[in-house]
Parts: C-alpha cells; structure tokens; sequence
C-alpha cells in the first residue's frame, strides 16, 4: 500500500516543471465523456503556452493558469459509440484514442463495492466473462493510495470488457481488476439505455466513509476532521530526489547480488481523515459524471453520526463534480452475524447504518437505498457473493430516477400501523403489484411489544396490502417491527419481486 502512494505521487510532482502539454490519467485513451453536458478536459503545460482540445467537430482554448494547470469545457455532447479521436496540442501534440460518449457514474464504497469477479458467484462471473466483447462498457479504476492533501493526479487507467471480464482480467485479482457491483451496475444501464456507459472505479475494503468525504463536504455540514497540511513544493521535491537516489542505489547493489535496506519517506505526503478522497477521488475531479452509486457502511457500524457524514459525502461530492444535488444511490448494508453467534439479536448495524441510509434517502436530495437481504445471503460471510441483483437494483433506481423510465425500482416501505381488535394490521407505502412473500408462508420477522423493548415473534396474514399481525403473549400490543436485528433476512415483498424495507419498532395506533 506504501509503496503505491510513493510511486503515484512521485510521477505527480514530477510534473511541476512542464516541458510539455501533459494530462491526468483520467483524461486518456478509451475515455468515456458524460453527454449533455459541459465536459471539462484538463491537464498542465508552460506559462503562456496555447491549448487547443479538438474533439467531435469542437475546438477550444485555454491557457495555463499561475500553476501551469489550464481547462476547457466542452460543448454538451450527444451519446455516441464511434470511436473517435480527441487531438491536444500545445509545443506538442497528443491524440487520445477511441473516445466515447455516453454516460458516466462513480462507483465507491468498501470492500463490498470493491469485490471483484474471482470472489462473487460462480453463475454471475460466468454471466460477466461473456460481456467481454462489449465494446460500450468501461471503467476508469482507480488503484489504492492515500494522502493528506487533495493530489493533481492518481494511479488509473481506462479499461475496456476485455481488460474487465475477459479471461486476463478477471484473473488480476482484488486491487487490479474492477468491482463487480459497479460492472453489472454500468451493463444495466447500457443494455437498457442503448449508449455507452463507463463507471470510475475507486474504492477501498474496510475503509471508514470519513475517508472519502471531500474538504467541502465535512465544511459545508460543518463536521470536525483531520485535515492535511498542503505540500511545500521544494521540500517535496528534495525529498524526492533523496528517495530517487536511494532507489538507484540500492537497484545497483541489488544487481551485483547485494541486498540491503531501503528507507523511503512513505509520510512524505501527510495523512489526514479523507486520504482516499484526497489521493483517489479529487485527481479525478471535476471529470464530468452523472452520479454515484455508494456501497459503504460496514465499518462505521455503531456510530450515530453516519447520516451526517452522508450528508456530508453528498454535499461534497455535489461540489467537486459540478453537480447539483448529485444522484446517489446507496445499498442498504447486508445483513451480518458480527457477533460471531454471540448476541443474534443485536441491532447495531440497524440502529446506525440502515437507519442512517433510510434517513438519507428521506432528507438528502437525490439519494435513495435499495434493500439487498433477499438475495441469499449468508449472515456469516460479510461479503456476499451475489452482486449481480445488487448492480441491477442500482440500475433500476438510476433508470427510473435519472433516466425517467417507467419501471419498478424500489420495494414497500412501512406507512402505519392500527389496532383492530387483538390484530395489529400494518400497511405500507409505495406498494406496486400487491404483497406476497419469497418462500410463499406467511411473512417472517414481525414482532409485537407491550412496551417497546421486550418483542416477541409474532403470527402474520397478508391481506390484500396489509399484514395483521398477532401473538398470544401481547395481550395489548403497542410496537410493531419487522426484520430489525444484524441478521434478520424477512421474506415480505412486493408480487414484482421488490423486497419490503425493514422497519424499527413503530407505535401502534
């Protein structure tokens, strides 16, 4: 992990001295634009030094700013497959290969979002290999590196199916191929939307959401956070060249048989609370998107802040990527055994993280959750192995919220619940086809209460689009809930197929 921060931020500061017209990794062959709106293109060259970006029947010009950074925006685009040519000249020339233009969606989270194609299902990998000769799906990732300050430039590159799914690249491994949610995410969307579409690919297992929230973001919600001491350039530089001469110095002992130690300044470039954001997401900024997809939470599990930090997440990202009030589609946390069969009904990851999401689907624009626990989930594995449904049901939300289609993109949420004599009858919004259950019993994981702390398992009926729910041992039920505990999976859902959100424990009226 050191050493690809050190070889990633040497390659940046290498730049301060411009010779020539150079580009952030982001802006490369086999790039994917967002249509439809102002694309930036940027990159670094000499004072006084003319860009001229020629792409799709465009020119623009820009000159370098006092750091040497310059940018044009694009006129906004049309989605196009044709491989085309993107020409940057200024003392030199630079033609970028194989340009489309579709659209474009960050993917990022933990290691649930940055599983790859060798851990998931047997069925959906193979279902992947056979996409690798789409040409219309690509991804920019992102490899791990941290700093302390937000960085000009990444480790990433563009791949294509072939470099994501075919035999080569699904063999990389985790850290070198791509995550297969954000994959089977973008080929949903392909299919249904007929343009290319490319996902940026950064995310990191195990990983806080701190991580990743932007400066403007902890700023804007005004959270406290450790923050990074801007580089000083001269000093970077010296120590730089000091790392250089010890590298060559010990390649050449190393090639005479000799082997020693090698000290290399892996703090040079600070640390602060957003390193991944700093050195991962903000080189990549402000490459025009769509939105972002969110598959983050696990390991702030029992923190009561994780809706603030949402908040903060969206606020931020909004800012950085110029997009206002930025779609984020969050999946709600998998049901997990933490206590290792310690304490089965332990309701922390439901106490702060789905109840966080809920909340942030609510209150925050253009974010939502898509439920996940129906799709064979083994309560013991914190990675499940199905993320096809999980990209598609992303794909869905984005599909019907963006793209206006008009089809079924979420389940049924708990709206009341009312006594009727010994009967609770609970109802719920947003029902499409009518209530039924997976295994086709009655619904499990309801439970009544007399005083909304000791529940009890509960006897349920669907009727029509209610669920009356009974128990001999609640005489006077006042709380209802549904499936809120770390490993509950119930098995109410929609008729198409759309699980029902988990509810805590609600009064009975």
């Amino acid at each position: 992990m050191k050493k690809k921060m050190t070889v990633v931020l040497v390659s940046v500061l290498a730049t301060s001295a411009w010779a020539e017209v150079i580009l952030p990794k982001v802006i490369s062959d086999k790039m994917v634009l967002q249509r439809g709106v102002e694309a930036p293109v940027w990159g670094w060259a000499d004072q006084g030094e003319e860009v001229t970006v020629s792409f799709a029947g465009q020119t623009k010009k820009a000159l370098p700013n006092a750091k040497g950074k310059w940018m044009v925006k694009l006129d906004p685009l049309t989605a196009s497959s044709e491989n085309r040519i993107m020409t940057i000249k200024g003392s030199n020339e630079i033609k970028l290969n194989d340009i489309l233009v579709g659209e474009v969606w960050l993917a990022s989270g933990q290691s649930n979002m940055e599983w790859d194609f060798g851990r998931i299902d047997r069925a959906e990998r193979e279902f992947a290999a056979q996409q690798k000769d789409n040409k219309l799906v690509r991804s920019f990732h992102v490899q791990h590196v941290t700093a302390g300050y937000p960085l000009d430039d990444t480790v990433g590159w563009w791949k294509d199916c072939e470099e994501m799914v075919g035999k080569s690249g699904i063999s990389l491994g985790l850290g070198k191929t791509v995550s297969a949610v954000g994959f089977f995410f973008a080929l949903e969307l392909q299919k249904e939307l007929g343009v290319p579409v490319a996902f940026i690919d950064a995310n990191w297992g195990g990983q806080r959401i701190e991580c990743f929230i932007p400066d403007e973001g902890y700023e804007a919600v005004g959270l406290n956070y450790k923050k990074g001491r801007p580089l000083n350039r001269e000093s970077t530089v010296r120590e730089l060249k000091n790392m250089h001469e010890a590298l060559e110095t010990a390649i050449k002992a190393a090639e005479k048989g000799i082997i020693g130690p090698l000290s290399l300044n892996t703090s040079l470039f600070g640390r602060a609370d957003n390193g991944i954001y700093n050195a991962m997401i903000a080189p990549v900024a402000p490459f025009a998107i769509k939105g972002a997809i969110w598959y983050q939470g696990e390991s702030n599990r029992g923190k009561n802040d994780y809706f603030e930090k949402l908040k903060a997440l969206s606020v931020g990202w909004s800012k950085v990527f110029n997009v206002q009030d930025i779609p984020l589609h969050l999946v709600q946390i998998a049901p997990c055994d933490y206590s290792r069969g310690k304490n089965n009904n332990e309701t922390k990851l439901c106490d702060t993280i789905w109840a966080a999401e809920y909340k942030g689907a609510k209150e925050i624009p253009g974010m939502t959750v898509v439920p996940i626990h129906d799709t064979n989930i083994p309560v013991n594995n914190i990675h499940p192995p199905h993320k096809l449904p999980v990209g598609k049901r992303l794909a869905a939300r984005a599909l019907k919220e963006q793209y206006g289609k008009d089809i079924s993109a979420h389940g049924p949420s708990f709206a009341a619940a009312n006594l009727n004599g010994s009967k609770v009858v609970v109802s719920f919004d947003n029902i499409d086809q009518g209530l039924s259950t997976k295994d086709g019993k009655a619904p499990s994981w309801f439970e009544l209460s007399a005083d909304g702390k000791k529940f009890v398992k509960a006897d349920c009926t669907i009727n029509g689009n209610t669920v009356e729910v009974t128990s001999a041992k609640v005489a006077a039920p006042k709380f209802v809930r549904m499936g809120w505990y770390d490993t509950a999976i119930p098995t109410l859902q929609d008729k198409n197929g759309w699980p029902v959100f988990a509810f805590p424990a609600q009064p009975v009226k």
